[in-house]
């Protein structure tokens, strides 16, 4: 009976010993997991993003002719500086766009250059006032609406802020 006493134990910490190893091994697994499932969203974020630039720079490519410059960010936004703040996707300064934004009644902050929340706010109401995209983002078609805001009384309204 001692021997059979004894078997049983050794089997009940063989038993044991698997269950406590398989649950250590678990849970860096399950944080593996996470880690990639937040890797694969990003990159499906990222991939949107993309296909958001392509088409924006299809549609301003179909509406120049064959000698027109290609369409670039004329300010590239700083390392430093969150992604979401990158709205200008055609060939227009952050000063251009505050004060054609400021033209059409719908930013009151200081033109400075420097795209922040107040901007990208002014860009959205003006895409929903003129029933385009409200995504905060200045494509062609944004730009073609708020480019004819662009005129000498914000530039007087400039120097007066400063």
């Amino acid at each position: 009976m001692g021997i059979r006493f004894l078997m049983i134990a050794v089997l009940a910490l063989i038993v044991s010993g698997c269950a406590t190893t398989s649950k250590q091994v678990g849970a860096p697994l399950q944080t593996q997991v996470v880690e990639l499932q937040q890797r694969v969203e990003d990159q499906e974020k990222e991939i949107v993003d993309l296909k958001y630039e392509v088409r924006e720079l299809s549609s301003a490519d179909k509406a120049t002719d064959d000698t027109a410059k290609p369409v670039v960010k004329s300010e590239p936004v700083k390392a430093s500086e969150p992604k979401n703040l990158d709205i200008i996707h055609v060939d227009v300064s952050a000063r251009e766009l505050q004060k054609a934004l400021k033209g059409a009644g719908l930013y009151d902050g200081k033109i400075d250059g420097k795209i922040g929340s107040r901007t990208k706010a002014a860009v959205v109401e003006f895409q929903k006032a003129h029933s385009l995209k409200a995504d905060g983002v200045v494509g062609q078609k944004t730009w073609n609406e708020l480019k004819a805001y662009l005129n000498p009384s914000t530039e007087a309204a400039e120097g007066s802020s400063k």
